[in-house]
């Protein structure tokens, strides 16, 4: 993986020839994604040297449709976004690796699903699932690069290239690739996400087909965390263990892994075109495919005590394999007066299971849950004069698993400044197929529950949003039969006793979540500041849920052209601080946060320090991360035995060429 660093790195600064003999630079600027990024970013303009299409002709589509553009503008939502996950982690906490988990601040219960899952869940954090693959319709060949720098040997890339064959048909190719050693003892990350896809429309406008192909790779070294000693070596900060790899973890010989492969299929047929250019009365006919295979398995070169009593002492081997294949077919009817509204189907083929059945005297533990699934439901899409509503819902009819969810979403431009939205969502799902079976060399991780219960969700949500002024939002959830993994603790004797008393659990009373978060970007000249503050408060439940009950973060930066308009540079420091909890502990056999009540996550800030350019189409930027490190000493874990980030620098360029 070093050598395709220096050689996608080569690759940038070959295709800057390409750039100053092409692009419209300021064209190119004026672009921005609809409902992204906020705050104010660079406005440079200069004359084109050639007539090259504008930002907004380079079309970014996503699964439901929703189009957006090429965006290489720079704000502090960008920096925001310059992470692993290229999202905005406010609600995270990472560990001291690039991709490892991340434990939760905060939680978003808008979302819902009809099945369950694999589990596995710190695994997927950079899992990308079908809804999140973009399809490209580009006017030229674009490529976008980015390289970040991460820990220690290694690197993080991540590219992308998309083209047309022809306007109607486009496709691309994207690649990610990540290698970390990390400043502990085996705590090595790999990770590599590949996806292909198709665009395609036929000349009439009435057949269109997208389709996409992705493999994905996620493994870490496993280390356990740190032992007692070692967490109190580590606060005392005793000189000799400054040098890291002096810290002795819980074991050196774990590793897991999750592999996964898709086929998704997605197309359209116009059958009656309707009678005017809005499409009036219009028929359409859709149908898609999407074919999933996952393994998630752990191994481990000896039994480790803190997990319990094992079946084998050496060459632990625990492994998983779910495929699922869905198929949905929908018919829409669209009239200007009415709005849109769909009705479809949907079968899920599934097939979850382990190679053997394990006996014992107290119960036998199958190695498999399969079935099938059938589902119906119903879309409804409209414009009301300043009113835009969207809703769905699904039900399961036919299968092993009851389902079903309703959600919906109002939103209203009220002026030009002034934008009101709200969301609603209501759902029953089944647990994770790791709540209901799982198995593992170590004893006490073998379960089979088949009786645990539908999780009901209700959650209810609005957000107020000014142009200039910022926005507030709130939610409030209610859950019941909450399912969780718990640590079954009477008295709390060490580390070890959040990994050998690990359980699935349903919660006995209602969890009740509310949040309430305001934030805003603002401008006197040259400086900015931007804002986010979020209180949240488990009304009921609290110890089904933990989270901490602030959570801020401040950034303060100074943004303007140098050398005479050719470069906009932005440089600031950003201030995140949270209140103290009982954080979820991190269990590597399961891959999964596990909720606790023994030890306290003390709240804590990180001060980073950031220096951003842009220079044409290519913004760089420069990372002082958690400075605070150097102030406090060795205070703050991202999780029970697992240490925060230490101060470290960082660099990374993100690049857009326009060929």
């Amino acid at each position: 993986m070093h050598k395709h660093g220096f050689f996608i790195l080569f690759l940038f600064f070959l295709g800057s020839g390409f750039i100053h003999a092409q692009i419209d630079s300021g064209r190119l600027q004026q672009g921005g994604q609809a409902g992204g990024d906020q705050g104010r970013a660079d406005t440079q303009t200069t004359k084109a040297k050639d007539d090259m299409p504008p930002a907004t002709d380079y079309k970014i589509i996503s699964r439901d449709r929703d189009t957006t553009h090429v965006d290489t503008s720079l704000s502090i939502h960008k920096q925001y976004k310059m992470n692993y996950l290229r999202q905005d982690n406010f609600e995270l906490i990472e560990f001291h690796n690039v991709a490892m988990p991340y434990n939760r601040l905060g939680y978003d219960f808008s979302s819902s699903k009809l099945n369950p899952s694999l589990g596995a869940t710190t695994k997927h954090f950079n899992y990308l699932e079908s809804d999140a693959v973009s399809y490209y319709e580009t006017p030229t060949p674009l490529t976008e690069m980015c390289v970040r720098t991460v820990l220690e040997q290694g690197q993080n890339l991540k590219t992308l290239f998309a083209n047309n064959i022809n306007p109607r048909f486009n496709f691309s190719l994207g690649y990610e690739g990540l290698r970390s050693l990390g400043h502990y003892v085996h705590a090595r990350s790999d990770a590599a996400n590949f996806f292909g896809t198709v665009n395609y429309r036929t000349q009439d406008d009435r057949y269109f087909l997208r389709l996409h192909v992705a493999k994905q790779d996620f493994e870490n070294q496993q280390n356990g965390g740190f032992t007692d000693q070692s967490i109190q070596n580590f606060i005392d900060q005793i000189p000799e263990f400054d040098n890291r790899a002096s810290i002795e973890p819980q074991f050196r010989d774990g590793e897991s892994r999750l592999l996964g492969r898709r086929l998704y299929v997605d197309q359209d047929y116009i059958l009656v075109t309707g009678n005017d250019s809005t499409a009036n009365n219009q028929i359409r006919l859709s149908q898609s495919l999407n074919y999933e295979y996952k393994n998630y398995f752990y191994r481990q070169g000896a039994n480790a005590p803190i997990f319990g009593p094992a079946f084998e002492t050496s060459n632990i081997s625990d492994r998983v394999d779910l495929e699922e294949l869905t198929n949905e077919a929908a018919v829409s009817y669209f009239r200007n007066d009415i709005g849109k509204l769909a009705f479809k189907a949907r079968h899920t083929g599934f097939n979850y299971g382990y190679n053997s059945i394990i006996v014992s005297e107290e119960e036998v533990i199958p190695n498999l849950i399969a079935g099938d699934i059938v589902a119906v439901g119903a879309t409804y899409k409209n414009q009301i004069g300043l009113f835009d509503l969207e809703g769905e819902t699904m039900h399961n009819i036919i299968g092993d698993f009851n389902g079903s969810f309703i959600r919906g979403r109002a939103g209203a431009q009220i002026n030009e400044q002034l934008r009101l939205d709200a969301k609603l969502n209501i759902s029953s799902v089944a647990p994770d197929f790791n709540y209901l079976l799982f198995q593992s060399s170590y004893v006490n991780y073998n379960w089979h529950n088949p009786d645990f219960s539908n999780i009901q969700t209700q959650f209810l949500g609005g957000k107020l949003s000014h142009e200039k002024w910022g926005y507030l939002e709130g939610s409030f959830t209610q859950i019941q039969n909450h399912t969780f993994f718990g640590a079954d603790i009477e008295e709390f004797t060490g580390i070890n006793d959040l990994y050998n008393n690990v359980s699935p659990q349903q919660a006995d009373s209602d969890v009740s979540y509310f949040k309430l978060r305001a934030g805003g970007d603002y401008h006197f000249g040259w400086f900015g500041m931007t804002h986010t503050m979020q209180y949240q408060n488990v009304l009921s439940g609290a110890e089904f849920l933990p989270v901490p009950e602030v959570i801020t973060r401040n950034s303060f930066y100074y943004q303007d052209h140098w050398f005479e308009k050719a470069t906009f540079i932005q440089t600031g420091f950003t201030f995140k601080y949270f209140t103290d909890f009982n954080a979820n502990s991190f269990n590597p056999v399961l891959n999964e946060l596990v909720v606790q009540n023994a030890v306290e996550l003390e709240g804590f800030y990180t001060f980073d320090v950031f220096f951003n350019a842009k220079i044409r189409t290519a913004r760089l930027f420069f990372n002082f991360e958690n400075l605070t490190e150097i102030f406090t000493g060795n205070k703050y874990f991202s999780a029970p035995g697992y240490p925060f980030r230490d101060f470290t620098f960082r660099f990374g360029v993100v690049w857009n060429l326009f060929l």
